[in-house]
């Protein structure tokens, strides 16, 4: 008995050294929820991708988690799209948290800030911020509010703006 305890112990101690070094480390969820007008929509598989230098810029990204596979308007993916120029002299996420930034919608093709099925259209930011949270786990916490434009998908926008705000985790590319 002793003789098989002993086996035992010997034959887990090398994956017991292997793993020693290891830490486990939660890694955040990439998802996110917007609200527009009352209605409030899960976003999933939320990324940051970043391009630090003199003409940085940054792209939170998003698909509506209930509807992944439709469009929310013929031809663009229902989703979270939010981008815009970094700050100067910031170099990695890190350097924006706490930082407030504004985003554009620059109304080119499929480009989009906000669309989800079910919601009349895409939105085009007209004037909005997101506001950087911390960085942890290879991931970056952000919330963001704006006025927007509303697209019919047809060639039409609205006349007055909706208000749309939202918070969330992406995950750091």
């Amino acid at each position: 008995m002793k003789k098989a305890l002993a086996l035992g112990l010997l034959a887990t101690l090398p994956l017991a050294v292997a793993c020693g070094g290891a830490k486990a480390e939660a890694r955040p969820g990439s998802r996110a929820t917007v609200a527009v007008e009352g209605t409030t929509y899960a976003v999933s598989d939320v990324k940051f991708q970043y391009q630090p230098g003199a003409q940085g810029h940054f792209r939170i990204e998003g698909r509506d988690a209930r509807h992944t596979d439709e469009d929310c308007v013929p031809g663009v993916r229902s989703g979270l799209t939010l981008s815009g120029d970094l700050p100067s002299g910031v170099n990695s996420p890190a350097e924006l948290s706490d930082r407030e930034v504004a985003f554009d919608f620059s109304g080119d093709g499929g480009n989009h800030s906000l669309c989800f099925v079910g919601a009349k259209g895409l939105l085009g930011v007209e004037k909005g911020t997101v506001t950087f949270g911390r960085v942890y786990g290879g991931a970056m916490a952000f919330t963001f509010s704006g006025d927007f434009t509303r697209y019919d998908g047809k060639g039409g926008k609205s006349e007055s703006t909706v208000h749309a705000s939202g918070s969330g985790t992406a995950t750091i590319e």
